[in-house]
């Protein structure tokens, strides 16, 4: 999201100095005067976070027009019998060739649940019906959904190609022709993968008056970011199309990239904190966000220590079980147990005792693996729901053909961690290396770990910003006050995930 004019403009405002906004953001000072001169982007959370605090729209920031003219906010509508039925079609006024259009059942009825379909421009597949993408089948067929439902929203963005626009996406295609995926052919063309955002949405299913939506789509991170945004998505309706000769490496880029499902077959993606000691804890932790709206592939998960002197402790023992049991109470919290393997002469004894004496465990993380990981990880996978860090020194495993498979056969988090409990970040372009190496062999469950906490997430949200994919997080060494969790940084923490208003 690129900075607007006005920014320096609504700062002085308010007589607020760089270093408040600054801190508001968390960037650096010098940071935000290259986002205040032009020279670096916004991100979209960053984006909702001024809008919020100048109490303007998000798209006045993201374009950098301040006053909206009457007509700007004009909507015209009309009656449109089509071939998928017959709908109200609406046209928000707005810059030339950019109007954004939605099409709504004639007797929409918001006390409802609104089935809705959030559709970006495509000229090459809804107009032309290429067969290099599933676009035009696809709002063909979303359309007749909606129809048919009788209550229904078909948003159409003008965001061609992903949001690089169709001169650019047409170089894309050239590229693809020799051989790069859509992916690749972004990236080599200097943009982002995915620059599409989707604050228009809000703003047609706020004037429409909807509360909740039932989301007509296949990628989990438009469920994501449209949550983000306030829109209770109460279901993910799945939009299945056929792929064909043409399009069939499209559609596998789609599924191993940009972590797209087909069908019902979905995953979810989390935000962690770690070590929880005790059942209060955590049950202060799931009271305080027990309110949150949150989109529903997020989990919550806390992490609880174990090694293998605990499974010989009994009151250790009985003490995990009670954090665990805490946990149910409360919806989408998830316990996992990182089990370090820093003292175990079997790791593999030690994971067939986890199973009998914490048959409560469903989630774990294998810590401090120092060999046999691919043997280590093929047991686990076959009891537990399985997290594993690989550093530098251990990323070598994913050239290794059996341990993708065993990864992605059993959907294993791959956990990106150089830090081992220092605090120390890793760069954004040695990230990008690895991360475009994981999504390259179809691994797209990745955690990103080291470094992070409160006013420590800008590296975070660039990265979930420049790939448009639900990227997990993990932070423990600044969450701590001295060796103990400290619960107001977890909660601010939380809270800066979820970009929540105090």
């Amino acid at each position: 999201m690129k900075k607007a004019g006005i920014l320096a403009k609504l700062r002085n405002s308010l007589n607020l100095s760089q270093a408040d906004i600054a801190n508001r953001l968390k960037v650096s000072r010098p940071t935000l005067a290259r986002i205040e001169a032009g020279d670096k982007e916004l991100t979209l959370s960053q984006a909702q976070l001024l809008a919020d605090l100048y109490s303007v729209p998000v798209e006045a920031i993201r374009t950098g027009r301040l006053e909206l003219s009457a007509a700007d906010d004009e909507v015209v509508s009309t009656q449109l019998p089509t071939k998928q039925g017959a709908f109200v079609f609406n046209v928000w006024n707005h810059k030339r060739g950019e109007e954004v259009i939605f099409l709504q059942t004639p007797n929409l009825d918001v006390t409802k649940p609104v089935l809705v379909r959030v559709h970006s421009e495509c000229m090459t597949g809804d107009v032309f019906q290429s067969y290099r993408c599933d676009c035009g089948e696809q709002k063909n067929r979303s359309l007749n959904m909606i129809a048919e439902s009788g209550n229904g929203i078909f948003i159409y963005l003008r965001q061609e190609g992903r949001g690089i626009g169709l001169y650019e996406k047409i170089k894309a295609y050239r590229l693809q022709d020799k051989g790069y995926d859509t992916h690749e052919a972004n990236i080599l063309l200097g943009h982002k993968p995915d620059y599409r955002e989707y604050s228009w949405v809000k703003k047609v299913l706020d004037h429409l008056g909807v509360k909740e939506i039932r989301l007509i789509t296949n990628n989990p991170s438009k469920v994501a970011e449209i949550s983000r945004l306030g829109i209770k998505v109460i279901d993910r309706v799945p939009l299945v199309i056929e792929s064909n000769h043409y399009n069939r490496r499209y559609f596998e880029t789609k599924r191993r990239k940009f972590k797209h499902f087909f069908g019902k077959d979905e995953s979810n993606y989390f935000y962690q904190f770690s070590y929880v000691e005790s059942p209060e804890q955590v049950a202060e932790i799931g009271s305080y966000l027990s309110n949150t709206k949150k989109d529903p592939f997020l989990k919550i998960c806390m992490g609880v220590y174990a090694d293998t002197h605990v499974l010989k402790d009994e009151h250790e023992l009985r003490n995990i079980e009670a954090i665990f049991k805490t946990a149910d109470h409360y919806e989408g919290f998830v316990p996992v147990l990182h089990f370090s393997f820093k003292f175990s002469s079997d790791p593999l004894r030690d994971i067939a005792e986890i199973r009998e004496k914490m048959p409560h465990v469903k989630y774990l993380q294998l810590n401090d693996l120092a060999e046999q990981q691919l043997k280590v990880l093929s047991y686990a996978n076959k009891f537990f729901l399985v997290d594993i860090p690989l550093s530098d020194k251990d990323f070598h495993l994913v050239e290794d053909p059996a341990f993708v498979e065993e990864v992605l056969s059993h959907k294993a988090f791959v956990l990106l961690d150089n830090s081992h409990g220092t605090g120390k970040q890793e760069s954004k372009a040695d990230l990008i290396k690895k991360i475009n190496v994981l999504l390259g062999k179809g691994i797209s469950d990745i955690a990103i770990y080291g470094g992070f906490g409160p006013n420590s997430l800008e590296l975070y949200f660039d990265l979930r910003e420049h790939y448009k994919i639900n990227f997990s997080i993990d932070a423990e060494t600044k969450l701590k006050t001295g060796q103990s969790l400290d619960l107001k940084k977890v909660k601010e923490y939380l809270d800066q995930l979820y970009a929540k208003k105090r």
